[in-house]
């Protein structure tokens, strides 16, 4: 089991430093950032820093701890770019980069950058070419966000780790079935790919409006064991106090639930 930590990139460096070296003090497996220009959820001045900037700062500060993006964004970076960069973090931090690549669904993303929205099937298609990509030129175990059935095929064949999203709008048992149900899918298309699908690790981000697992140690725990219990290995928690959380609901958060979640499940 597994435990990561995302940690928005929306304050000073300073404090976002002490909430990465938090982190890694409390023996989490990795810390990740969003990979976004800007944010729906931000008000108007706030900043939202690089992605793979910041994590290049905590290469140089950390020593442990894993450095990934959830998820990085073909429609930000072109595939030899974002290779190169993940490179970097993974050069800087002794082979700690853990690459996270989505699909770049965010329309405000195309908005700052004064661009067309791709279509799904072009969306799909620059997620293929960027995994391939990165499959090819960096080596790396790749962390693959996937929902629907194209990206999901393409996981199959080349994710180390496949990422879902826990939903925001459904209770525990319906959250969990819908997982089953992708996870299931996985498993057939990694069976027609030639793969085995136990290869695959399977991650969660955990959080919603509808099943508040932030609100206590207790009912994250209770999340990661119905989780496990469909073959779910890496679960991963938003820290406290983003944007997210006022703004479209992420499920409410105790103050200290970083450190409570740590010591109920990294440290018995």
């Amino acid at each position: 089991m597994r435990i990561g930590v995302v940690v928005v990139q929306d304050v000073p460096w300073a404090e976002w430093r002490r909430r990465v070296l938090e982190c890694e003090d409390l023996g989490y497996d990795a810390v990740h950032v969003w990979d976004h220009l800007v944010h729906r959820t931000l008000e108007p001045g706030e900043p939202l820093w690089d992605g793979f900037g910041m994590l290049s700062a905590a290469a140089a500060v950390t020593t442990r701890i894993g450095l990934g993006t959830l998820v990085a964004s073909p429609t930000l970076r072109p595939p030899y770019t974002l290779a190169k960069q993940a490179l970097t973090v993974h050069e800087i931090s002794g082979g700690r980069m853990r690459l996270g690549i989505g699909a770049a669904g965010v329309l405000l993303d195309y908005e700052v950058l004064g661009i067309e929205p791709w279509t799904k099937a072009e969306q799909v298609e620059r997620f293929r070419e960027t995994v391939e990509t990165a499959a090819a030129v960096t080596g790396l175990p790749l962390t693959l966000a996937a929902h629907g059935p194209r990206t999901l095929r393409i996981a199959a064949r080349h994710a180390a780790t496949w990422n879902v999203i826990a939903p925001r709008d459904a209770p525990p048992a319906e959250a969990v079935a819908r997982a089953a149900e992708l996870s299931g899918r996985l498993d057939r298309y990694a069976e027609e790919a030639g793969r085995d699908p136990a290869s695959i690790a399977r991650s969660v981000l955990l959080g919603s409006r509808d099943w508040p697992v932030r609100r206590s140690a207790a009912e994250f725990a209770d999340a990661v064991e119905r989780f496990r219990a469909i073959g779910f290995e890496e679960f991963l928690l938003m820290y406290p106090d983003h944007p997210a959380e006022r703004a479209i609901g992420h499920g409410e958060a105790a103050a200290d639930i970083v450190r409570s979640v740590a010591a109920a499940l990294l440290r018995q």
